[in-house]
């Protein structure tokens, strides 16, 4: 656009200078060169005579009577032609042409001043028109790379959440599964102790109840062969024999053996009698209770 102005305004201030150039010359030229005064005629053009408008005939019924249309009518007189002015001199013409070509060289100049204003202030408005796209450019950049990084503020920041919210998860699943062995394990400690401590009462129980009824098995055949027992006369104090008799399941004696003397032959062999005339001995209660061997001991006052 300001080139298309500028080559416009160029022509015409050329145009102008040309005309004025020309009309100089040819004014110096006819005041210097001429003998005889000019006559100058101006001619005005008269008005062209107005032709006469025929009258629009009106459209007929239908089957009018058929008549004769009026004449035009005459033609306008033409206006007179005015007398011409009178020649100007040499000297007044002279003069109107220096104050045309001032007129018209302040024209140019004040045309000249309004371009060069007109392209001043166009170049101004462009300069601040880039100025502002400039600034809007740098803002927007700006505002890009601030969002671009709050973006990637905000996806470091979530990332250090997640991550961090995983590790306590983890830790807290690792502490779960810890705690829940532990209580595994002390419920599992606890109910082997349970079980042990049971098994030891049971066990305990049965080896009491076993060694009553054992008690109750070996009194019944220490009591069959104390029955068994025949002396003379009682030995001195209450010395303790102890035999060791050998017997099959049904109770016979197959043996029998003196492990320890009672320190008088008389009580000892009397004992021995005792045990072999008490066979077969009593059996006990519960099968699991017989002895093959047992170990029996005998005192005088018993």
């Amino acid at each position: 656009m300001n080139r298309g102005k500028l080559a416009a305004w160029a022509g015409t201030v050329a145009v102008h200078i040309g005309l004025l150039a020309a009309l100089v010359v040819s004014v110096r030229w006819k005041h210097t060169e001429t003998i005889e005064p000019m006559a100058v005629e101006i001619v005005t053009s008269a008005p062209r005579p107005v032709p006469a408008v025929a009258p629009i005939a009106p459209t007929p019924p239908a089957e009018p009577a058929k008549t004769v249309p009026p004449a035009p009518p005459p033609p306008p007189v033409a206006a007179a032609k005015a007398p011409p002015p009178p020649p100007l001199p040499p000297a007044d013409l002279a003069r109107k042409a220096d104050e045309q070509l001032k007129l018209k060289a302040e024209q140019a100049r004040a045309d000249l001043a309004k371009q060069a204003a007109e392209k001043k202030e166009i170049e101004k408005k462009e300069i601040a028109k880039k100025e502002i796209e400039k600034k809007e450019a740098e803002k927007k950049a700006l505002d890009i790379r601030q969002r671009e990084l709050a973006q990637s503020q905000e996806r470091a920041q979530k990332e250090q959440r997640d991550q961090r919210a995983a590790t306590e998860k983890q830790a807290r699943e690792k502490e779960l599964q810890e705690k829940l062995a532990r209580e595994s394990q002390e419920r599992l400690a606890a109910q082997q102790q349970a079980e042990r401590a049971d098994k030891a009462a049971k066990e305990a129980l049965a080896a009491k109840a076993r060694a009553k009824a054992e008690g109750d098995y070996v009194a019944k055949i220490r009591g069959k062969i104390r029955g068994n027992i025949i002396l003379a006369l009682e030995p001195p104090g209450n010395p303790e024999a102890v035999f060791e008799v050998n017997q099959l399941p049904t109770g016979e004696v197959l043996d029998v053996r003196l492990v320890r003397s009672s320190g008088n032959g008389a009580y000892d062999q009397a004992v021995e009698r005792a045990i072999l005339k008490s066979s077969p001995l009593p059996k006990p209660d519960q099968a699991d209770l017989f002895q093959r061997r047992l170990l029996l001991r005998f005192r005088p006052n018993e």
